[in-house]
């Protein structure tokens, strides 16, 4: 059966009532926002809490919003883990730089040493010589193979892993949530990987300037997942798993 939604079924709120009566790690979407800075200063989102079936448009990048408030954590630094894989129409004809496997940390992480990096890091599948499964392979759990699988990982993508804080493990300790919890979404449509690793330090705030934005890029797929968990704060009750379609239907499967 479809299902029919569009982007304005989502509840519109002002972003302060999103911070303030949804739960952590919850997500909105910024409409109508080209970059980060209109993102950053839109006052009006919709909230994806609860949505069966989210439909946005299937070109321009579109950018979303994380609720990272919480009174009880003020002031904690954490990190967000954003998978988004992207879904392919199975006549879709996806041999180019649409697929592979896309990176972005957002910036002010911290090396082994405790040195702060304030620059943001970003590699596109052009510069990344790893498929979406080899990627997921060598984020395996298994302890034996950690180092090596991190050698390779670095030569294949640099030094994308960091510490959010001086006193927190690199976030290659939480590897699992891009290796086999992701691979358990891939699907023979799955041609494209985008990860994330967003810093932020918590608000109790439902004003606050500083939101933490993503964005994807619809990439001409049919439909997205995206997969939120933050491993070092509140983690089981933070993960989220949302379904976009880019097609303006939805499949009730």
């Amino acid at each position: 059966m479809l299902v029919f939604s569009g982007p304005a079924d989502a509840r519109r709120v002002h972003r302060s009532l999103f911070f303030s009566e949804t739960p952590f790690g919850s997500l909105a979407w910024v409409q109508n926002a080209p970059t980060r800075s209109t993102a950053r200063t839109r006052l009006l989102v919709r909230d994806l809490t609860g949505e069966d079936c989210i439909a946005l448009p299937p070109t321009g990048s579109q950018w979303f919003m994380i609720n990272h408030r919480d009174e009880e954590l003020e002031g904690q630094t954490g990190y967000f883990a954003i998978r988004i894989l992207y879904r392919f129409a199975a006549d879709a004809n996806t041999l180019d730089a649409r697929t592979g496997v896309h990176l972005q940390r957002n910036g002010n992480w911290l090396e082994p040493d405790g040195k702060t990096l304030a620059g943001e890091y970003e590699r596109d599948s052009a510069q990344i010589a790893l498929s979406p499964e080899e990627f997921a392979d060598l984020h395996d759990a298994d302890i034996t193979m950690a180092e090596e699988n991190l050698a390779r990982l670095r030569s294949a993508v640099g030094n994308w892993h960091l510490k959010p804080s001086v006193e927190a493990e690199s976030s290659w300790s939480d590897r699992y949530l891009y290796g086999s919890m992701l691979k358990a979404y891939f699907n023979s449509l799955t041609a494209a990987l985008s990860a994330r690793l967003l810093r932020f330090t918590v608000t109790s705030s439902d004003t606050t300037s500083q939101p933490v934005l993503f964005w994807l890029d619809p990439r001409g797929a049919s439909s997205a997942i995206i997969r939120i968990d933050a491993p070092t704060l509140r983690y089981e009750g933070s993960r989220r798993v949302y379904e976009v379609f880019f097609d303006r239907q939805c499949q009730d499967e």
